[in-house]
């Protein structure tokens, strides 16, 4: 049995819905709604498998063209991790697994996302971090 687009996942804090629930959210919920209980890795990924019908052709005579033939461009696949890192820490990366003109792997980008500071006090600009979030990476 397969399912697509139903996260059976454990939730991470402060983290937009993946799927249909996330479309048209830009901003991750400043309330606090997961209960962190140690670090938690989700491992997902991404696939792409395209398909091409091109067609070209030319008015001039005697400037003949290739010949162009439908067909399937090269998959593309992504590995993304998510670590709840600590409470009101988490780290996102996405790494290229394939895409088109590369068929090594690379790191495409991921940040690092702070939504408390009790990490270093208990209680450590709460009040600020109630309307704050701390995002320093590339996405």
């Amino acid at each position: 049995m397969s399912f697509a687009q139903v996260d059976f996942r454990s939730p991470l804090q402060y983290s937009r819905q993946a799927g249909k629930k996330g479309v048209n959210v830009f901003e991750t919920s400043k309330t606090d709604t997961v209960v962190f209980n140690g670090i938690n890795v989700r491992v997902g990924g991404d696939f792409a498998l395209q398909f091409q019908g091109l067609s070209h052709e030319n008015s001039i005579v005697g400037d003949p063209l290739v010949d162009l033939a439908s067909n399937f461009s090269l998959p593309t696949a992504n590995l993304n991790l998510d670590v709840q890192l600590a409470d009101g820490m988490r780290l996102h990366l996405r790494t290229y697994l394939s895409s088109r003109h590369h068929t090594e792997s690379y790191v495409k980008g991921g940040y690092l996302q702070i939504d408390k500071l009790d990490f270093i006090k208990e209680g450590f600009l709460s009040e600020f971090m109630k309307i704050a979030t701390f995002r320093v990476g590339m996405d």
